[in-house]
């Protein structure tokens, strides 16, 4: 079965060509690296992860994965540091987090220099739970 795409393109105004242009600035695919960032906890949190940027061309894909282990914390603030966010890391990122021993509406966020879990939802946390923060977006330079 023939599809005809006429209909589709027909009163578009370079419809096809701009089509065209569009697939054209994908990127070259022997162009490419990966760089890996290891996330450095601080303020006694512990775990590891990284953030790895594959540029392909003009494209790169992120790629953040990490695994927080908290410290014991007796008064838990609405914003608390667990990390050292890396030169580069966008602060308009906003990832959700995950933890099979601690739930709520968590959020984590980068911005000046600090990587944060947002609204605990509790005012104290014990040793050793974990928080998984998990997340891929792709940038077009």
């Amino acid at each position: 079965m023939a599809i005809n795409f006429e209909p589709i393109f027909s009163g578009m105004q370079n419809g096809p060509e701009k089509i065209k242009e569009n697939f054209d600035k994908l990127a070259n695919v022997q162009d490419w690296n990966v760089t890996e960032v290891e996330i450095t906890p601080a303020n006694e949190w512990s775990g590891k992860g990284t953030w790895k940027k594959i540029r392909l061309g003009n494209i790169t894909i992120n790629v953040f994965d990490v695994n927080f282990i908290s410290p014991k914390i007796d008064n838990v603030s609405y914003s608390v540091q667990v990390a050292v966010q890396p030169s580069g890391f966008p602060s308009w990122r906003r990832l959700g987090v995950f933890s099979n021993e601690h739930t709520g509406n968590m959020v984590f966020a980068a911005d000046q220099g600090k990587m944060n879990i947002i609204n605990f939802g509790s005012t104290n946390l014990v040793a050793g739970q974990h928080f998984d923060v998990h997340d891929v977006w792709i940038e077009v330079a």
